[in-house]
């Protein structure tokens, strides 16, 4: 294949991703930074925690009230019927496919997604994105990529932590 093809292709391909938006753009940056990430693990294990353990009492207090409210509500539905030994799968179903990740995300972002946006939206009002650019620190790598697999690692764990606490807590307010 000759050199000028490949500049046909490559200022077509560019064109595309042009066409895409920022945001397209920026979450594909985000995933070609996987492996500075992986090198970097100690920016993403701060952000698990920052990210994660502080959205953690929110969530398992969520949880705690959406599992009480599923138990009793499933327990007086169910009693009508007849087949309360049911309650168990139909809250364990409920959470888990549907109500759990829903709302662990919703959580998970009022929190995080405002604390991150204060604290970037500091570091560029404090001009430390413009230092780093003039550093040649690539801001994306260094501040969004760790923040975004943070995410990405701690989401699933607050989603099956929001899960399991209404699980338990549905079938304890049942028996209580």
């Amino acid at each position: 294949m000759s050199g000028h093809r490949l500049a046909d292709i490559g200022y077509a391909v560019r064109r595309q991703l042009d066409g895409m938006g920022y945001a397209a753009r920026l979450f594909i940056r985000l995933c070609a930074a996987l492996g500075f990430v992986v090198r970097r693990g100690a920016l993403v294990r701060d952000q698990i925690h920052f990210l994660g353990n502080y959205s953690l009492p929110i969530i398992a207090v969520a949880g705690l009230f959406v599992g009480f409210v599923f138990g009793l509500q499933g327990h007086y539905a169910l009693q009508r019927y007849g087949s309360t030994e049911s309650l168990g799968l139909l809250v364990t179903l409920s959470l888990v496919r549907e109500l759990g990740p829903v709302v662990s995300a919703l959580l998970f972002a009022g929190r995080a997604g405002t604390s991150l946006t204060a604290e970037i939206g500091l570091m560029k009002a404090g001009e430390q994105i413009s230092v780093m650019e003039m550093m040649a620190v690539d801001p994306i790598r260094r501040v969004l990529a760790p923040r975004f697999w943070g995410g990405v690692v701690a989401m699933p764990v607050l989603a099956a932590v929001f899960s399991a606490t209404g699980i338990v807590v549905a079938g304890w307010s049942v028996f209580c």
